[in-house]
């Protein structure tokens, strides 16, 4: 897949670069993500998914407070347990929709639907930690790559 490079103006941490293509023409990173990630272990393609991913989702709108929301629910049930918390689990999607829907950029459309993606594979507590793994890099890339606060 052929990854939209990223560029900054001279001073600003804000990378001049915004995804203007149309949407049949925006990279499908649901169709690029491997459930092998989720379902065995992650692996160097699944680093360089993150990367790419990261730098797509701070290039394009996606909040360091947005993928945190999603990222601080995952850890609280964690917390708790996901045997013990699958409801909550659950209704990550609907809350997830509802986000998207209502902050629309293409950053917040592309997380949905990866973790929307990951979600359907996690089934028991080691698919949990993979997905959580999986999220933490990515959460870590997009910071990385100069993620916006807000």
């Amino acid at each position: 897949m052929d990854y939209p490079r990223q560029d900054f103006r001279k001073g600003n941490d804000r990378p001049a670069y915004r995804d203007q293509r149309p949407a049949a023409e925006k990279p499908k990173w649901n169709m690029t993500f491997k459930p092998e990630w989720i379902t065995n272990e992650i692996d160097r393609d699944g680093i360089e998914f993150t990367k790419e991913f990261g730098k797509y989702l701070a290039n394009n709108d996606l909040t360091t407070s947005q993928i945190r929301n999603i990222y601080g629910e995952l850890k609280r049930i964690e917390m708790k347990g996901y045997e013990n918390d699958k409801t909550s689990f659950l209704l990550l999607l609907p809350k997830m929709a509802y986000t998207a829907q209502r902050n629309k950029n293409d950053g917040l459309s592309a997380l949905k639907s990866v973790f929307e993606k990951a979600h359907s594979y996690v089934n028991d507590e080691k698919k949990y930690k993979k997905l959580m793994d999986f999220m933490e890099s990515i959460l870590a890339y997009h910071k990385a790559f100069g993620g916006r606060n807000n």
